[in-house]
């Protein structure tokens, strides 16, 4: 049975099918919460399930107790404020694994910098925003190892963020996930909410693409 004390670690089998190696980052005061929490008859949104990650989170849920649910692109634009909370106010998810990002390679990094960072900056506001003022009870988000500067010491430490320059090649979108990483550290610390941010650093599997020029949205 999946419960909430995986997450403290981030085990590698919430990820069915994917190899992944990653870091916890925020706070780290995670002492005093409920890590028992079990996902039994819970709603869980899984952000961004067409996605690798996303597919990967769906397939390892669908052998829990809970109630899966998903919205494609066409049914709900995670860049649009309203119609996110609208869809959270309607659904009211207990759990939210926000997977969801526009994400390509150095090609697409590269072309379409302005997108990368507006795009990734209103899917994590909106939704955090949104599970916020909908009362969702855990949420997990996921951010990317290139949140760490480019020439951060190895093997890399969760203090060595924001001490150094990022990657330029893909710094508007290590940018925005930096904003959803902080976004979550202080709903956790203003609000108390049991938000967290894992950092995959390592990723691959079934879904994944390995083309310079291929934008994905996820």
């Amino acid at each position: 049975m999946l419960n909430f004390k995986c997450l403290k670690f981030m085990y590698v089998s919430i990820l069915t099918c994917i190899s992944i190696f990653p870091i916890m980052v925020g706070e780290s005061s995670l002492e005093g919460k409920d890590y028992d929490f079990q996902l039994s008859g819970k709603k869980v949104f899984v952000a961004g399930h067409n996605g690798m990650v996303g597919s990967a989170l769906v397939r390892r849920l669908a052998s829990e107790s809970c109630s899966i649910l998903t919205a494609s692109r066409a049914e709900l634009d995670l860049r649009q404020q309203a119609d996110v909370e609208s869809w959270f106010s309607i659904n009211k998810p207990d759990v939210v694994f926000l997977a969801a990002a526009k994400v390509g390679g150095i090609g697409a990094n590269s072309t379409y910098p302005a997108d990368f960072l507006y795009d990734n900056l209103m899917i994590e506001v909106n939704v955090i925003r949104s599970a916020y003022l909908s009362g969702v009870k855990r949420l997990v988000f996921l951010g990317s190892s290139c949140i760490y500067p480019k020439f951060a010491a190895q093997p890399i430490k969760e203090n060595e963020l924001l001490s150094g320059y990022l990657e330029p090649t893909n710094e508007p979108y290590a940018i925005a996930k930096i904003a959803g990483l902080k976004m979550v550290e202080s709903y956790r610390k203003q609000y108390g909410v049991d938000y967290i941010s894992v950092m995959p650093t390592n990723l691959y599997g079934a879904g994944d693409t390995y083309h310079l020029e291929t934008l994905i949205r996820d």
